[in-house]
């Protein structure tokens, strides 16, 4: 009987750490969804293409990413859609963040309350993962991989 009651208990331990591991969640601590960046940018579908990185000084990069092809030859005011933003050069996880939506040809929005969690950065290219809701017309979130032009 102590055999059964011993063997019961280790299946029930076992089960007890297979579920409390187990998780039904796509989003890390920062809160941002571990999916490839898309949303809505000045009402229309976004899917993030391509875009650069570059410093801007005082040990912060600037962000840009578009929903065509785009790399370190393109010139940003040529993309369509845009989200951009200001981050530090630390890998970590940033609150009330400036994130812009800008449509060509359209006065950009600035969000002031966007989350921008930097994941990687190296000598040629950064991961950024961004959540900002402004409202259905203007709203992203995911991760995506940039060329870091220096």
């Amino acid at each position: 009987m102590k055999k059964i009651f011993k063997i019961s208990y280790a299946v029930l331990v076992c089960l007890t750490l297979v579920m409390s591991s187990c998780s039904d969640s796509d989003k890390d601590i920062s809160g941002i969804a571990n999916t490839e960046l898309s949303g809505t940018v000045q009402g229309q579908r976004f899917e993030a293409k391509g875009g650069k990185a570059f410093p801007s000084g005082n040990n912060e990069v600037s962000v840009h990413i578009t929903n065509i092809a785009a790399d370190c030859s393109s010139d940003i005011f040529d993309y369509d859609l845009e989200i951009s933003t200001y981050v530090s050069t630390a890998l970590g996880i940033y609150n009330d963040v400036n994130v812009v939506f800008r449509k060509k040809g359209v006065t950009p929005l600035n969000y002031f309350n966007g989350t921008v969690e930097l994941v990687r950065i190296t000598d040629t290219e950064l991961t950024v993962k961004i959540k900002a809701i402004s409202s259905a017309d203007n709203e992203v979130e995911g991760f995506f991989t940039v060329p870091y032009c220096q």
